[in-house]
């Protein structure tokens, strides 16, 4: 799976449970491109570190960080964390919508192939809003989970009225 495609499962619409909206199909056939005021290439690591106001663009994709860091193996890419206060996530569905995430680490496992936003994580789409410590998508479970952490740190979750009737009459088919 490429990289651009693992951040847009982050985008899909079941992620709310707001509908099948998809990802632009056409941003994967886009170049990546990664802007950044320093780069760091570790070979002996098989790292790469992008820093001081990281862009990441393919599409209508587009990320920003203060970090980036690049894992691969022999296999391939391995992960991609990253950092900011806070990162962005930011893609236009082929709705037209636009999906939104922030935290202050955003991490790509593709081997787990989880999305991870950690610390102050938000997640929009339209004005439907999930909040939390952390939030986690499972890609090939299609499960995403948020949590808080702990004491008065809650998780939150706020719909659009007319995204709740939409909801209901989906329940009744």
């Amino acid at each position: 799976m490429k990289p651009g495609q693992l951040i847009s499962i982050l985008s899909l619409g079941g992620l709310l449970g707001l509908g099948q909206a998809a990802a632009k199909e056409s941003d994967f056939r886009q170049p990546v491109t990664i802007d950044a005021g320093r780069q760091l290439v570790e070979l002996a690591d098989d790292k790469v570190t992008f820093s001081d106001r990281v862009v990441v663009r393919q599409g209508t994709i587009d990320v920003r960080a203060d970090e980036l860091v690049v894992i691969r193996n022999e296999q391939g890419l391995q992960s991609m964390t990253a950092r900011g206060a806070p990162a962005t996530y930011q893609q236009t569905l082929d709705n037209g919508q636009p999906v939104k995430a922030e935290a202050r680490e955003i991490h790509f496992d593709m081997r787990a192939r989880t999305i991870t936003l950690v610390q102050d994580a938000k997640l929009t789409q339209n004005d439907n809003i999930v909040t939390g410590y952390r939030i986690r998508y499972h890609i090939d479970r299609e499960q995403m989970e948020a949590e808080s952490q702990g004491g008065t740190d809650r998780v939150t979750t706020i719909f659009l009225p007319e995204q709740v009737q939409q909801l209901d009459n989906q329940g009744q088919d």
